[in-house]
């Protein structure tokens, strides 16, 4: 056989391959459609996760004390004050004893800090909202968020702490401000609290857990990996590694740590088998 004929009998061979291969890659083309039409729905769902902690420095009197955790609200383009605003009606309804917010209500932009410090102020609870600020927060204008927080009567606490007290009991309640900036204050935010008395801390990222560990916080309460906001797996298995700590609780010696999802996205508006999540907790002393 000559060389021509060589190349004109593998080039028919390609074109025949390729034309054999043109449906799988029609059904690979509607199954991404597919994912990621699931993908921006799923960024616009909620999902309500109920998760009891057991504590065994918490009062007797406070047992069954119930903390509603949102974070990463990123009020911005892509998440729209409708969906925040759903995410409040919703966790309202569930009549918690308190708020906890820990950090990122925006994500670049100064014109969506009001506007979501509003609509957050709306939450109604007992003992009140408390917050901490993210690196997102940073990023955009701190004082500016930390003000309009305020202003709805939001307690923010930046590497600081204050005695809670309810019904016959207390507990410490402290407040980081954010790691990746460089802002973290552990000891300022437990100074003035007893060594035997339990510990909450709200702390955005959770990278601050293993020193949690070591200052003996009971819980701490973070945000700002979103779960990955997408996961990938295939039979059961990831596909891409992610790091240990990304979400849900989590246990080191006497110290503990949930980590939510989130209610927002960055980069993309889309999630993929990692909903937005209210996260409903419910404490219980061990």
């Amino acid at each position: 056989m000559s060389l021509m004929s060589t190349r004109r009998a593998r080039m028919t061979e390609r074109i025949n391959t390729l034309m054999a291969a043109e449906r799988p890659l029609r059904e690979l083309a509607g199954n991404v459609s597919k994912i990621a039409k699931h993908a921006i729905d799923e960024a616009n769902s909620l999902s309500l996760e109920r998760i009891e902690i057991k504590l065994a420095r918490l009062p007797k009197k406070l047992d069954g004390f119930k903390i509603i955790h949102l974070s990463d609200i990123h009020h911005s383009p892509f998440t729209g004050l409708a969906h925040i605003e759903r995410a409040i009606k919703i966790s309202n309804r569930l009549r918690p004893d308190m708020f906890i917010l820990t950090g990122d209500y925006v994500s670049h932009e100064a014109e969506y800090i009001k506007p979501v410090a509003q609509s957050l102020g709306h939450l109604q609870a007992e003992f009140g909202v408390h917050a901490c600020l993210g690196n997102h927060d940073h990023w955009t204008d701190p004082q500016m968020v930390t003000n309009a927080l305020r202003d709805a009567n939001i307690n923010v606490l930046i590497n600081e702490g204050q005695r809670f007290e309810a019904r016959g009991a207390s507990f410490w309640l402290g407040g980081v401000d954010d790691h990746t900036v460089g802002k973290t204050d552990l000891p300022s935010a437990l100074k003035g609290s007893f060594p035997d008395e339990m510990k909450l801390l709200l702390a955005h990222n959770p990278i601050i857990f293993r020193h949690a560990v070591k200052n003996g916080i009971d819980l701490t309460l973070s945000g700002h990996t979103h779960g990955g906001q997408v996961r990938v797996r295939e039979s059961g298995r990831r596909l891409f590694r992610r790091r240990k700590l990304s979400a849900g609780l989590h246990q080191r010696k006497d110290s503990q740590i949930y980590i939510t999802r989130g209610i927002g996205t960055v980069v993309l508006p889309v999630r993929y088998q990692c909903p937005p999540e209210i996260s409903l907790l419910e404490l219980r002393s061990a």
